[in-house]
């Protein structure tokens, strides 16, 4: 597991850290886990986007689909 800091483009304040597991990228954003953001940042206020690529979404949701069937 590989950890980064996002950080705003503007000023630099923290946004929130990105994880990655096994290949799929996680942003921990104020306690909640998010695959898309588009928010404003509170210091600066410019634009904030960040995206989970699909590709890797796809993978994700491969995994899951994956674990349920091992389940079922």
């Amino acid at each position: 597991m590989t950890e980064e800091i996002v950080t705003c483009p503007g000023c630099g304040n923290e946004i929130g850290r990105e994880y990655v597991i096994d290949g799929v990228v996680f942003l921990d954003c104020g306690g909640v886990i998010v695959h898309r953001l588009e928010a404003n940042c509170k210091q600066c206020g410019r634009d904030i986007f960040w995206v989970v690529p699909d590709v890797r979404l796809e993978r994700l949701i491969k995994k899951v689909l994956e674990n349920r069937e091992k389940r079922d």
